[in-house]
């Protein structure tokens, strides 16, 4: 018989199901946030209960059809005299979620316990006294729930779900078997790699074999989105596992969508799922999972088993968000929740950085293997430079009094009650808020955890009679967005570490509380665990010892490759200005001498340019002394559609008239961003983007001295992130190996060796200097092919 391998959560789940899509479903991976109190509660337990075990091991084998089923698990509390299991659920509120169980006799809860007890009488003969561990995470009271073990009515449900098993066992050996299949037929989908593409192919397959992290930069045009997704996808599959790659912003997945399209053309039957954001495909007015208000909540898992959906999903070829959403409107179930329960059988998943590395993401789902519990995915991180500060961010929620006056604004829209009531709330938020100013400006505090949990309660209470009265819920509703901005800042108040400190600004009377992140290297760490390999990749990796730490890389096994630039250097005129300051004191005085460089350098070739700033106030500056007549002038806005974003980029293809496009390092057009051919022919990266000097990044930089050592604090803080953004500014002109472009660096600072060290192989020999021209307009000329005018 074939051992089939599964833990407790896995297996003990309703037969059918039942249950709607909430916070306690019951359903889904746990988050790692519980894992820390568990243990600070099993301690306390252990000190209550006499002989008290915890993580007490416990398993059973069940044989049914071909099949023994390994079933495995930790009660999270045992004592052997007199038997006693109990499994500890944390939450915010357990009166309701000790309401929800005590109905609720069905529940993936009530049936993992229910089943630690019933291997407990398997092996002994005796039924154990079972029992429910409710705590609050607010001030860690607790509340117990006796659950009872009838024997008969679990062996009932056991011949049912060990049915159910057999059934998607059998399923799962047959996609095993078929991505086996695949990987064996699969071939490079271009037949004449180009220069540099094949070694990259090789160095991913050889260092999947060795089982190193691997970090590579190689420059735009190598085409390693398809080099290094090809050996990760033939690796993967070849162990009947998928592929999870993941990009720092949804408009960079169709660089990938287009590499497994190219594999696909091959013949290959791969099947793709790119995971979109839940408030794209949510058919209410606002994505709240919350069975009260959304009928594609409610049921949900009854409604997908009674409906046979996750085959239906199977025998689609293509899974995409029309397909999904069309599901979700047949059936009244989430297409959301239906484009993550096609995870398991899709081959290469595409998704956002946060499904895998932010606090309440995907990762248990995303990481899940399909069979054998040693072999687990591929990971492959697009974009790698921008994780560190993206992972940062997840840990670092900030609470204004303008957010508050912002959603405030809304409250006319709310009937009477709720208005009064919710500016009430919102007026104790904002005083607590102003309460940590009453000491002084902006400097670190220790914010109380307490009150802020009691008015969160508050606001929960409020948002739930909200949910529950007749009340037509909104797009950006203010009460739910009043609820959520609350909750996830107490959320984070609970986070601990060197890594982590408080904060109180004010600038301007504009007033803030922030838990900042200064490395979420550690969380980063927790999710490489879930995946068997790791690659990630960038144009802008360097220095690599930077990106490794912050990265949370291991600094033994981790292989750093940096692949040079496929095409000709011919092809390119890089130039660095030092004359001219970017810094922000001589902004304003050197505007004139910046915008006088861009209309010179663009009246040399008419064309497409692009001019890329550190600030939006910086471009606006240099804007306003622009006289560029032959030229029409695009300009990026802070909050741009994508509809004006597409609009500007097809202007620049169609080429009608010179253009220079204004926009920001770091922004939309900076990074993601493909421009080929004419569609630009030059780039002006006006100075490095470094991080405003302001109270909260000297505070970063004091914790990169204390961690990392003086000589890398102020780099690490400033430089290096700076840097990435203006790299990726300058890597947007040479796209292919027909492309010419000129690119213009302008400020002196690029010449010192904290920046140039980030700089890629092939943009100087032996010194940034060489880049210098004491001839600015003739080299520019020269490089067109243009013979010198007198």
């Amino acid at each position: 018989m074939r051992k089939i391998y599964l833990n407790v959560k896995q297996f003990a789940l309703p037969a059918p199901r039942i249950g709607s899509i909430e916070t306690h479903s019951g359903y889904g991976a746990t988050p790692t946030s519980g894992q820390e109190i568990h243990q600070i509660v099993q301690r306390r337990r252990s000190r209550e209960m006499t002989d008290y075990e915890d993580e007490k091991r416990m398993d059973f084998v069940f044989n049914e059809g071909p099949y023994e089923f390994v079933v495995n698990g930790r009660a999270d509390g045992f004592v052997e005299e007199p038997a006693f299991v109990e499994e500890i659920k944390s939450t915010f509120d357990i009166e309701e979620l000790y309401y929800k169980l005590a109905v609720e006799p069905n529940h993936p809860y009530v049936w993992q316990l229910r089943t630690y007890g019933y291997f407990h009488y398997k092996k002994t003969g005796v039924i154990p006294r079972l029992s429910l561990h409710l705590v609050s995470v607010r001030n860690f009271k607790s509340k117990d729930l006796e659950i009872l073990l009838d024997v008969d009515g679990y062996e009932e449900w056991l011949k049912i779900r060990l049915a159910e098993l057999v059934v998607e066992t059998k399923a799962k050996e047959k996609l095993f078997k078929k991505r086996q299949s695949i990987a064996e037929d699969m071939t490079f989908p271009f037949a004449s790699p180009r220069k540099g593409q094949k070694e990259l192919v090789d160095t991913v397959t050889e260092n999947f074999m060795q089982q190193n992290p691997l970090m590579i930069q190689a420059p735009t045009g190598l085409g390693k989105t398809a080099g290094i997704l090809y050996p990760s996808l033939k690796e993967s599959l070849a162990r009947g596992q998928k592929v999870v790659y993941v990009t720092p912003k949804n408009s960079q997945h169709q660089v990938a969508e287009e590499a497994v399209e190219k594999i696909q053309e091959q013949g290959c039957k791969v099947r793709s799922l790119t995971i979109t954001a839940k408030s794209k495909m949510c058919l209410k007015a606002e994505p709240l999972c919350n069975p009260k208000y959304c009928q594609y909540a409610k049921d949900y898992y009854k409604k997908v088993a009674e409906h046979d959906l996750i085959n239906k999903l199977t025998k689609l070829r293509s899974l995409t968000n029309k397909k999904l959403i069309a599901l979700g409107e047949e059936y009244e179930v989430c297409p959301f929740e239906l484009s993550v329960e096609a995870i398991e059988r899709a081959d290469v998943v595409i998704g956002d950085y946060n499904y895998v590395f932010a606090p309440r993401g995907l990762l248990g789902r995303l990481s899940e293997p399909l069979l054998e519990q040693s072999e687990k995915a591929n990971l492959v991180i697009d974009e790698a430079h921008n994780l560190p500060s993206r992972a940062q961010d997840y840990f670092s929620p900030s609470l204004s009094v303008q957010q508050l006056f912002n959603i405030e604004r809304d409250f006319y829209k709310l009937p009477a009650t709720f208005s009064i009531r919710a500016q009430a709330l919102t007026t104790q938020a904002k005083r607590l808020i102003q309460s940590y100013g009453l000491e002084g400006p902006s400097r670190k505090v220790t914010i109380d955890l307490e009150p802020f949990v009691e008015l969160e309660k508050d606001f929960r209470e409020m948002t739930m009679e909200y949910l529950e009265a007749d009340v037509e819920i909104q797009t950006q509703d203010p009460i739910l967005r009043l609820s959520n901005l609350w909750t996830e800042f107490v959320s984070a108040l609970t986070l601990s570490g060197d890594e982590f400190f408080q904060t109180y600004q004010r600038n301007n009377y504009a007033e803030m509380l922030k838990v900042t992140c200064c490395d979420a290297s550690e969380h980063l760490k927790l999710a490489y665990k879930e995946f068997k390999n790791v690659v990630a990749f960038s144009a802008t990796l360097k220095p690599f010892v930077y990106y490794q730490e912050l990265l949370g890389f291991s600094k033994i096994e981790t292989k750093q490759l940096e692949f040079p630039s496929p095409f000709a250097k011919e092809n390119r005129k890089l130039l660095i200005i030092p004359q001219i300051s970017t810094k922000f004191s001589d902004r304003t005085m050197n505007a004139k001498k910046i915008a006088e460089t861009i209309e010179r350098i663009t009246q040399v070739k008419k064309g497409n340019y692009i001019a890329l700033f550190p600030s939006f106030e910086f471009m606006r500056m240099v804007e306003n002394h622009l006289k560029l007549p032959d030229f029409q002038i695009l300009t990026q806005e802070r909050e741009m559609k994508q509809t004006q974003t597409q609009q500007y980029l097809e202007e620049l293809k169609a080429g009608l008239k010179a253009t220079v496009l204004l926009g920001v390092q770091g922004g939309v057009f900076s990074e993601g961003v493909d421009f080929p051919g004419d569609m630009l022919i030059g780039a002006f990266v006006v100075g490095p983007a470094l991080p405003n000097f302001d109270f909260e990044r000297e505070q970063i930089r004091a914790y990169y001295e204390s961690r990392y050592g003086k000589e890398h604090a102020f780099n690490y803080a400033y430089v290096y992130p700076a840097m990435a953004k203006a790299i990726q500014s300058a890597g947007r002109v040479i796209r292919s190996e027909t492309d010419r472009g000129v690119i213009v660096m302008l400020d002196s600072r690029f010449l010192q060796a904290s920046y140039s060290e980030t700089m890629p192989e092939g943009w100087f020999e032996e010194s940034p200097q060489e880049l210098v021209s004491r001839q600015i307009l003739q080299d520019v000329k020269n490089f067109w092919g243009m013979t010198h005018e007198s």
